[in-house]
Protein backbone atom coordinates (compact mmCIF):
# COMPACT_ATOMS: atom_id res chain seq x y z
CA UNK A 1 0.00 0.00 0.00
CA UNK A 2 1.37 3.35 -1.02
CA UNK A 3 1.31 5.83 1.88
CA UNK A 4 -0.79 9.56 1.12
CA UNK A 5 1.83 11.98 0.14
CA UNK A 6 1.16 16.05 0.77
CA UNK A 7 1.88 18.84 -0.96
CA UNK A 8 4.38 21.06 0.46
CA UNK A 9 1.81 24.03 -0.02
CA UNK A 10 -0.72 22.12 1.99
CA UNK A 11 1.52 21.15 5.05
CA UNK A 12 2.56 24.86 4.96
CA UNK A 13 -1.02 25.76 5.28
CA UNK A 14 -1.66 23.44 8.31
CA UNK A 15 1.23 24.44 9.79
CA UNK A 16 0.35 27.74 9.96
CA UNK A 17 -2.86 27.21 11.12
CA UNK A 18 -2.08 25.45 13.55
CA UNK A 19 0.39 27.59 14.85
CA UNK A 20 -2.73 30.68 15.35
CA UNK A 21 -4.66 28.52 16.35
CA UNK A 22 -2.50 27.29 19.57
CA UNK A 23 -1.62 31.16 19.99
CA UNK A 24 -5.68 31.98 20.17
CA UNK A 25 -5.99 29.07 22.50
CA UNK A 26 -3.39 30.37 25.26
CA UNK A 27 -4.55 33.94 25.29
CA UNK A 28 -8.31 32.91 25.99
CA UNK A 29 -7.34 29.96 28.18
CA UNK A 30 -5.84 32.75 30.14
CA UNK A 31 -8.24 34.77 30.51
CA UNK A 32 -11.31 32.50 31.43
CA UNK A 33 -12.14 30.13 28.60
CA UNK A 34 -15.42 29.93 26.78
CA UNK A 35 -16.63 32.56 29.42
CA UNK A 36 -13.98 34.82 28.36
CA UNK A 37 -15.20 34.41 24.86
CA UNK A 38 -18.77 35.19 24.71
CA UNK A 39 -18.53 38.26 26.62
CA UNK A 40 -16.01 39.41 24.52
CA UNK A 41 -18.24 38.78 21.11
CA UNK A 42 -19.90 41.64 19.69
CA UNK A 43 -18.64 44.02 21.92
CA UNK A 44 -16.71 46.83 21.67
CA UNK A 45 -12.74 45.54 23.14
CA UNK A 46 -12.44 47.43 26.90
CA UNK A 47 -9.48 49.72 26.82
CA UNK A 48 -5.92 48.55 27.87
CA UNK A 49 -2.50 49.15 27.31
CA UNK A 50 -2.27 46.08 25.52
CA UNK A 51 -4.50 44.28 22.85
CA UNK A 52 -7.27 41.72 23.42
CA UNK A 53 -6.93 38.01 22.42
CA UNK A 54 -9.54 38.74 19.82
CA UNK A 55 -7.37 41.49 18.29
CA UNK A 56 -4.05 39.58 18.54
CA UNK A 57 -6.03 36.13 16.84
CA UNK A 58 -7.20 38.48 14.61
CA UNK A 59 -4.12 39.90 13.35
CA UNK A 60 -2.20 36.67 13.22
CA UNK A 61 -5.10 34.85 11.29
CA UNK A 62 -5.05 38.04 8.81
CA UNK A 63 -1.13 37.42 8.42
CA UNK A 64 -1.86 33.26 7.71
CA UNK A 65 -3.87 34.36 4.89
CA UNK A 66 -1.75 36.54 3.64
CA UNK A 67 1.12 34.70 3.56
CA UNK A 68 -0.45 31.14 2.16
CA UNK A 69 1.06 30.23 -1.09
CA UNK A 70 -1.83 31.58 -3.87
CA UNK A 71 -4.22 29.17 -5.60
CA UNK A 72 -5.65 30.41 -8.58
CA UNK A 73 -9.19 30.84 -9.22
CA UNK A 74 -10.56 29.02 -5.52
CA UNK A 75 -13.68 29.36 -3.68
CA UNK A 76 -13.65 31.58 -0.81
CA UNK A 77 -15.97 31.06 2.30
CA UNK A 78 -15.19 34.90 3.78
CA UNK A 79 -17.06 35.94 7.07
CA UNK A 80 -16.27 36.02 10.40
CA UNK A 81 -16.80 33.21 13.34
CA UNK A 82 -19.63 31.61 11.98
CA UNK A 83 -17.56 31.13 8.83
CA UNK A 84 -14.41 30.40 10.79
CA UNK A 85 -15.81 27.50 13.07
CA UNK A 86 -16.46 25.01 10.16
CA UNK A 87 -13.98 23.19 7.58
CA UNK A 88 -15.46 24.24 4.70
CA UNK A 89 -13.48 21.82 2.58
CA UNK A 90 -14.34 18.72 4.27
CA UNK A 91 -17.79 18.92 5.10
CA UNK A 92 -18.58 19.92 1.01
CA UNK A 93 -15.55 17.41 0.21
CA UNK A 94 -14.04 20.18 -2.15
CA UNK A 95 -9.91 21.20 -2.04
CA UNK A 96 -10.49 24.11 -3.73
CA UNK A 97 -12.12 26.00 -0.69
CA UNK A 98 -10.62 28.48 1.19
CA UNK A 99 -12.06 29.22 4.62
CA UNK A 100 -11.34 33.34 5.01
CA UNK A 101 -13.62 33.47 7.96
CA UNK A 102 -12.03 35.35 10.90
CA UNK A 103 -13.46 35.57 14.19
CA UNK A 104 -14.74 38.87 15.43
CA UNK A 105 -14.47 40.32 11.69
CA UNK A 106 -17.42 43.26 10.52
CA UNK A 107 -17.83 44.79 7.16
CA UNK A 108 -15.04 47.45 7.92
CA UNK A 109 -12.64 44.33 8.49
CA UNK A 110 -13.40 42.24 5.26
CA UNK A 111 -13.54 45.39 3.36
CA UNK A 112 -10.08 46.06 4.66
CA UNK A 113 -8.56 42.40 3.78
CA UNK A 114 -10.84 42.18 0.41
CA UNK A 115 -7.55 42.95 -1.98
CA UNK A 116 -5.85 39.79 -1.46
CA UNK A 117 -8.28 37.80 -1.45
CA UNK A 118 -9.80 39.17 -5.09
CA UNK A 119 -6.16 38.59 -6.09
CA UNK A 120 -6.41 34.97 -6.36
CA UNK A 121 -9.43 35.93 -8.76
CA UNK A 122 -11.70 33.54 -7.28
CA UNK A 123 -14.53 31.27 -9.20
CA UNK A 124 -17.24 32.22 -6.32
CA UNK A 125 -17.31 33.72 -2.98
CA UNK A 126 -19.65 32.69 -0.32
CA UNK A 127 -20.20 36.30 2.01
CA UNK A 128 -21.80 35.93 5.42
CA UNK A 129 -21.04 39.00 7.23
CA UNK A 130 -22.59 41.95 9.59
CA UNK A 131 -23.90 39.93 13.06
CA UNK A 132 -20.83 41.86 14.64
CA UNK A 133 -21.34 45.34 13.12
CA UNK A 134 -25.00 44.77 14.63
CA UNK A 135 -24.15 44.09 17.67
CA UNK A 136 -21.44 47.05 18.04
CA UNK A 137 -24.44 48.82 17.33
CA UNK A 138 -23.42 50.02 13.57
CA UNK A 139 -25.73 52.25 11.99
CA UNK A 140 -27.76 49.39 9.22
CA UNK A 141 -26.86 52.91 6.74
CA UNK A 142 -23.15 52.32 7.67
CA UNK A 143 -23.55 48.14 6.99
CA UNK A 144 -24.84 48.54 3.80
CA UNK A 145 -23.00 50.79 2.46
CA UNK A 146 -20.10 49.33 3.43
CA UNK A 147 -21.33 45.80 1.80
CA UNK A 148 -22.05 47.90 -1.34
CA UNK A 149 -18.43 48.95 -1.78
CA UNK A 150 -17.48 44.91 -0.82
CA UNK A 151 -19.56 44.09 -3.83
CA UNK A 152 -18.99 46.68 -6.05
CA UNK A 153 -15.00 45.91 -5.43
CA UNK A 154 -15.18 42.36 -6.08
CA UNK A 155 -17.59 43.25 -9.14
CA UNK A 156 -14.43 45.67 -10.56
CA UNK A 157 -11.82 43.62 -9.74
CA UNK A 158 -12.27 40.49 -10.07
CA UNK A 159 -16.02 40.55 -12.38
CA UNK A 160 -15.62 37.07 -13.58
CA UNK A 161 -16.23 35.59 -9.99
CA UNK A 162 -19.60 34.57 -8.73
CA UNK A 163 -21.28 35.68 -5.23
CA UNK A 164 -23.28 34.72 -3.15
CA UNK A 165 -24.51 36.67 -0.56
CA UNK A 166 -25.99 34.74 2.30
CA UNK A 167 -28.18 36.23 4.97
CA UNK A 168 -27.46 37.10 8.17
CA UNK A 169 -28.15 34.41 11.07
CA UNK A 170 -31.23 34.84 14.16
CA UNK A 171 -29.69 34.78 17.51
CA UNK A 172 -31.12 33.73 20.56
CA UNK A 173 -32.20 36.46 22.84
CA UNK A 174 -32.00 34.85 26.16
CA UNK A 175 -28.84 32.72 25.41
CA UNK A 176 -26.73 35.99 23.92
CA UNK A 177 -28.02 38.68 25.75
CA UNK A 178 -25.79 41.50 24.35
CA UNK A 179 -26.62 40.53 20.47
CA UNK A 180 -28.80 42.72 18.06
CA UNK A 181 -32.60 42.12 18.48
CA UNK A 182 -33.74 39.61 15.65
CA UNK A 183 -36.02 42.20 13.96
CA UNK A 184 -33.10 44.46 13.74
CA UNK A 185 -31.50 41.03 11.76
CA UNK A 186 -34.06 40.62 9.52
CA UNK A 187 -34.31 44.36 8.53
CA UNK A 188 -30.45 44.21 7.24
CA UNK A 189 -31.33 40.79 5.83
CA UNK A 190 -34.00 42.64 3.63
CA UNK A 191 -31.69 45.26 2.32
CA UNK A 192 -29.33 42.42 1.90
CA UNK A 193 -31.25 40.65 -0.50
CA UNK A 194 -32.11 43.45 -2.83
CA UNK A 195 -28.66 45.35 -2.97
CA UNK A 196 -27.53 41.44 -4.31
CA UNK A 197 -30.17 41.64 -6.76
CA UNK A 198 -28.64 45.54 -7.91
CA UNK A 199 -25.52 43.95 -8.55
CA UNK A 200 -26.86 40.80 -10.20
CA UNK A 201 -25.39 38.55 -7.19
CA UNK A 202 -27.15 35.69 -5.56
CA UNK A 203 -28.75 35.98 -2.36
CA UNK A 204 -28.99 32.56 -0.54
CA UNK A 205 -31.78 32.87 2.69
CA UNK A 206 -30.20 31.03 5.53
CA UNK A 207 -31.82 32.72 8.29
CA UNK A 208 -35.28 30.71 7.75
CA UNK A 209 -33.31 27.27 8.19
CA UNK A 210 -32.45 28.38 11.94
CA UNK A 211 -35.49 29.92 13.34
CA UNK A 212 -37.90 28.43 15.86
CA UNK A 213 -41.56 29.26 15.70
CA UNK A 214 -40.29 32.19 17.47
CA UNK A 215 -38.55 33.86 14.81
CA UNK A 216 -34.99 33.29 17.10
CA UNK A 217 -32.44 30.78 16.69
CA UNK A 218 -33.36 27.51 17.37
CA UNK A 219 -31.54 26.23 21.17
CA UNK A 220 -31.39 23.16 19.02
CA UNK A 221 -28.49 24.53 16.94
CA UNK A 222 -26.73 26.12 20.00
CA UNK A 223 -24.90 26.37 23.24
CA UNK A 224 -24.58 30.21 23.43
CA UNK A 225 -27.56 31.77 21.39
CA UNK A 226 -25.13 32.81 18.27
CA UNK A 227 -22.57 30.11 17.42
CA UNK A 228 -23.51 26.75 15.86
CA UNK A 229 -22.82 23.96 16.43
CA UNK A 230 -22.06 20.65 13.99
CA UNK A 231 -25.79 19.76 13.32
CA UNK A 232 -26.46 23.24 12.27
CA UNK A 233 -23.31 23.08 10.33
CA UNK A 234 -24.99 19.87 8.38
CA UNK A 235 -28.00 21.97 7.63
CA UNK A 236 -26.30 25.01 6.23
CA UNK A 237 -23.87 22.32 4.01
CA UNK A 238 -26.92 21.09 2.76
CA UNK A 239 -28.39 24.55 1.80
CA UNK A 240 -25.65 25.65 -0.24
CA UNK A 241 -23.89 22.49 -1.68
CA UNK A 242 -25.66 22.50 -4.99
CA UNK A 243 -24.85 26.27 -5.25
CA UNK A 244 -20.97 25.38 -5.05
CA UNK A 245 -19.11 24.88 -8.49
CA UNK A 246 -17.40 21.73 -8.53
Amino acid sequence: MKSAKFEPKFILSLTFNAIALIIAGVFIAKRGGISYILSQIGTTPPETSSPSWADIYYQHRRSVFEGLPKVSRPIIFLGDSLTDSCEWNEILNHPQILNRGIIGDTTDGVLERLNPILASQPRQIFLMIGINDLARKKDLSEILANYQQILATIQQQSPQTEVYVKSVLPIHPRLFEEGPSNELIRNLNTQLQQLSDNFSYSYIDLHRQFVDENQQLDERYTLDGLHLNGTAYLIWKAAIENYVDR
